[in-house]
């Protein structure tokens, strides 16, 4: 017993079940970088371009670390679309 109690007190860098924690991006935030990489005055005017500029701008966007609902939420192309993307 007296060695579990040391063993237990003795301080190591070991991560075991330790993840880290995710920063998520508040929606203003995530409409700012939309509109930066897409180059656009607005998140939804992603639905107007081109398949191909659209499809290189959400791979863009999720590189960025939004996610794939927030972008889903924010431009209006649906899930299935920013996936596939």
């Amino acid at each position: 017993v007296k060695g579990f109690i040391e063993f237990n007190k003795q301080n190591t860098d070991d991560q075991c079940l330790e993840t880290e924690e995710k920063h998520r991006l508040t929606d203003k935030e995530a409409v700012e970088i939309i509109k930066s990489v897409c180059k656009t005055n607005n998140a939804q005017d992603i639905q107007k371009l081109d398949l191909k500029t659209r499809d290189a701008y959400l791979r863009d966007l999720k590189k960025h670390k939004l996610s794939v609902r927030q972008i889903e939420r924010l431009t209006g192309i649906s899930r299935g679309v920013v996936l596939k993307a």
